[in-house]
């Protein structure tokens, strides 16, 4: 008998350390492919699950799953480089408590088709609201100017000058029309000239297609570029 009851502690004990060792990569390979069948394309990509004890596993709950990756392309959008940690995560559901992570060097397309690029957008939330914050480079301000006004006049500008809170100065030659960037009801960055001139707005800067799940609420314009404040739709992270 004592011999039986050894048997089935080290047994215990074995399926510990397995479940230990195995069920977290085995999870995340899970994840990795339902992440490829849901369009998340990209190099380099590192699923890491974290459960503790790993037994949670079995119940198909994870206290982390980060996902890492570089030239991804999903929902409409290109991105360099993600990483993004979801905590408290359901992965039968495919929902997360909370969410929080950074895209770096994105793009996607705006008006008329036309590319937008960003340098970063940064994701922080829970399942029913993920706030982003995305940064917009000064040379990334002044490229979708000088597109958008391009398309409006059929003449690039030379020069475009950026100052805070939201002010934009756009110079075609000997000319300079001054205005703002603003947010518009409908979630999209538009630039409005004020004072008259040759150009009559809002004239589009960027405004998320319909594959985009991002909608843009309010910006900050500062010499270095500009700082836009808006949602995304959770539904984007169960695919």
């Amino acid at each position: 008998m004592r011999g039986c009851l050894t048997s089935f502690f080290v047994l215990i004990a074995l399926g510990l350390v397995a479940s230990w060792l195995f069920l977290p990569p085995i999870a995340a390979g899970a994840i990795d492919q339902g992440l490829q069948l849901a369009g998340f394309h990209g190099d380099g990509r590192r699923v890491t699950v974290v459960a503790s004890p790993p037994l949670e596993l079995l119940a198909l709950h994870a206290d982390k799953v980060r996902v890492q990756a570089s030239d991804v392309s999903y929902h409409g959008l290109e991105v360099g480089s993600v990483d993004v940690t979801l905590g408290d995560v359901a992965l039968f559901d495919r929902t997360a408590g909370t969410i929080d992570g950074t895209l770096t060097g994105v793009s996607f397309s705006g008006v008329d088709g036309l590319p937008v690029s960003v340098a970063s957008i940064g994701l922080s939330g829970t399942r029913g609201v993920v706030d982003a914050t995305i940064a917009l480079s000064a040379a990334d301000v002044r490229s979708l100017a000088t597109t958008a006004v391009k398309t409006a006049t059929g003449t690039a500008p030379t020069k475009v000058t950026l100052t805070a809170p939201n002010k934009v100065a756009v110079t075609s030659g000997k000319k300079t029309v001054s205005g703002t960037l603003d947010v518009d009801d409908a979630g999209g960055l538009v630039f409005v000239p004020t004072g008259g001139g040759s150009l009559s707005g809002p004239i589009d800067l960027v405004r998320p297609g319909p594959d985009v799940p991002l909608r843009l609420e309010s910006v900050t314009v500062g010499s270095q570029g500009a700082t836009l404040k808006g949602t995304v739709d959770p539904a984007i992270f169960r695919g």
